[in-house]
């Protein structure tokens, strides 16, 4: 790995790296309220490397909940990173077990999406994927580990934590309106979560809103695909 990727992949991951920041100081405060240790927060942020896993974690942990349910619990929850790391293989063929192995540990939610991105959009090699992945983990590791030595010294509010979230994946949004296309489906999703959410006070309201758009977005390109045909057609004729 070249120190140009190191630096392109890195610039492409700083906004999700500096979200990592009170979002893991937070994680980290919460797990050792539930009798964490500092050494134990880094192992688990180490080796689980999932903020949601990790809250969970803090809660099962704080009621009193069992190891093997805490960890099967996470097994579920997680599951979903099968299906990104699936997803993403076709981009990094021909490359080493050791790399595959880092790059599939080191793939969240966050560096999915921007690799995903950045590998249909061109100029990007598996090399800045890795540089980006290990920015956003380093910044996980670091927050939750300072946390945990804050301890119950500083007290930042569950609040501040969704604000950043949606300053996070605003962020992460923006860079995929690459088209007419995109924007559309980015406000019909955003216009059904709102609604479906106000009508069905469940958080199933955000799959179904998911689906509209995704079905909407599939209208869109398929109808865009039948212009070039129907065109093609016509001068045939002619």
């Amino acid at each position: 790995m070249t120190k140009k990727d190191w630096l392109e992949g890195c610039k492409q991951m700083i906004p999700v790296a500096v979200s990592y920041i009170p979002l893991g100081i937070a994680g980290g405060m919460a797990l050792q309220s539930a009798g964490f240790s500092t050494f134990g927060i880094f192992l688990m942020s180490l080796l689980v490397y999932a903020g949601a896993a990790q809250f969970m974690t803090a809660s099962m942990a704080a009621t009193g909940a069992t190891v093997p349910s805490i960890v099967l619990m996470t097994f579920f929850l997680n599951l979903r990173h099968l299906l990104m790391s699936s997803s993403i293989s076709g981009y990094l063929k021909k490359k080493s077990y050791p790399f595959l192995l880092l790059f599939s540990h080191t793939l969240t939610d966050e560096a999915f999406g921007l690799n995903t991105h950045r590998f249909t959009t061109g100029n990007w090699s598996p090399e800045k994927g890795l540089a980006a992945n290990i920015l956003a983990y380093s910044s996980w590791v670091l927050s939750t580990v300072a946390g945990g030595m804050i301890g119950t010294t500083l007290h930042i509010h569950t609040a501040v934590v969704n604000y950043v979230l949606i300053a996070m994946f605003i962020c992460m949004l923006l860079e995929q309106f690459v088209s007419k296309a995109h924007l559309v489906v980015g406000i019909v999703a955003g216009i059904s979560a709102v609604i479906l959410k106000a009508l069905l006070q469940h958080n199933i309201s955000l799959v179904i809103a998911a689906l509209i758009a995704s079905f909407v977005g599939y209208l869109m390109d398929s109808r865009q695909h039948e212009k070039p045909e129907k065109e093609e057609a016509m001068q045939y004729d002619k």
